[in-house]
């Protein structure tokens, strides 16, 4: 018997058990569903990580001081003149707050200097209206994308050349300054040094004056490629030891890939137990099939169809259903990524209090040999199944069998 005519006698037989079949079927997708959901959900936010890492540029080292530690002018001095530095920016950074109808707003003062250093040490970062405050201006300030256009409604929508009045508290004391808008940033997206849609940039002269000309709150090293990086914080780390620390971008990137990675392989791992349960629900399947359909098995026989025919029959009704699991499984997957990437972000924040944020909604990215290989498993998986079963069948004896009926 060719195998094109098994096949067609195969799929007539699924449509007659159609229940059955659709029962089946839906036991077989949860695997490949679950899996292809949440790689798919995990690698669109390793996307999105990436490429809010690389707006950082990958030739940035963030430097900070170690707890008790400070930053002085000659740390700057000195660590300008390490071979392969391009800039070193200082930077202070402030937690602040707005008055709004809605209770306080968390902002951010991140003060250093606007004209080149930000440009240099994060070149992602642009503007969408107006400009940087000037080096001596120390009342212009230019304002994160979610400060203009915050998601509360009862929040104030600021504009250029308006003023807002922040309060803030530094060496226990507490103080307001009020600024004017003078530019507005685009949508950026969290970075491990700031919360800038949250954030307010000015100069780093009137981060001078709202500290006290305290000592720095870190600073941005920026190297000529890079290349440059590796060596540039070895030596940092060789001259100042455990009183800073020291972090770049890439560093930061090869950190976020490996966790997002590993997390994508254990939340795979765990979701394939599925497949399991769907090889158990395919034997049973085939098996009650085998028993229920035992005279029409022997009808067949006595026509003169070998024992390969008829496990082939059962070999195919099995694959057929497999197959159809793992496609609508794929399909059932993407849906249920595109449809957690719009949940996940309502309960998924990172850090406490005016350096939290939340990643936000991301398109799900799909890996086409995760996708074959789901479709393909669960292929196997129907043959391996009905493998059982089919042998079963094929060893029925069809004068026994009718000589009952």
């Amino acid at each position: 018997m060719k195998l094109t005519d098994v096949l067609f006698y195969s799929y007539k037989s699924l449509e007659e058990r159609k229940l059955r079949a659709a029962l089946t079927v839906l036991g077989i997708l949860i695997g490949p569903a679950a899996v292809i959901g949440i790689t798919g959900l995990t690698s669109g936010y390793g996307s999105s990580i990436t490429g809010q890492l690389l707006q950082l540029g990958t030739n940035t080292i963030l430097v900070e001081p170690n707890s008790g530690k400070t930053i002085s002018q000659n740390m700057v001095n000195t660590i300008s003149g390490i071979k392969g530095v391009k800039g070193v920016w200082p930077f202070y950074a402030l937690p602040a707050q707005i008055s709004t109808p809605g209770g306080n707003e968390n902002v951010e003062i991140f003060a250093i200097n606007l004209q080149q250093g930000i440009e240099e040490a994060v070149p992602g970062l642009k503007l969408a209206q107006g400009s940087f405050p000037s080096a001596y201006d120390t009342y212009g300030a230019t304002i994160g994308w979610d400060i203009a256009n915050p998601t509360n409604s009862q929040y104030p929508h600021y504009k250029l050349d308006q003023v807002v009045t922040v309060k803030f508290s530094y060496a226990g004391q507490s103080a307001s300054k009020t600024f004017l808008v003078e530019g507005i940033l685009q949508k950026f997206g969290p970075s491990y040094i700031i919360n800038v849609d949250q954030g307010m940039f000015v100069s780093l002269q009137t981060g001078s004056q709202l500290t006290g000309n305290s000592p720095y709150a870190g600073l941005l090293v920026v190297a000529q490629s890079p290349s440059d990086v590796n060596y540039i914080m070895q030596q940092i780390q060789k001259t100042y030891g455990n009183q800073l620390t020291v972090m770049s971008s890439q560093q930061a990137l090869n950190i976020a890939n490996s966790i997002t990675g590993t997390l994508n392989l254990l939340l795979a791992s765990a979701a394939s137990v599925s497949f399991l349960v769907a090889f158990v629900g395919v034997t049973t399947t085939m098996y009650t099939s085998t028993l229920e359909r035992t005279k029409e098995i022997g009808i067949l026989k006595a026509l003169g169809f070998k024992n390969r025919d008829v496990m082939n029959i059962f070999i195919f009704e099995s694959a057929i259903m497999g197959l159809i699991g793992g496609i609508l499984g794929v399909i059932s997957g993407m849906g249920a990524s595109y449809l957690l990437t719009l949940i996940v972000p309502h309960f998924l924040r990172f850090g406490n209090g005016q350096n939290s944020f939340s990643l936000g909604p991301v398109s799900p990215v799909f890996n086409v040999n995760i996708i074959v290989a789901v479709i393909l498993a669960s292929l196997l998986i129907g043959v391996l199944a009905g493998a059982a079963p089919a042998y079963r069948a094929a060893k029925v004896d069809p004068i026994k069998v009718l000589r009952n009926e």
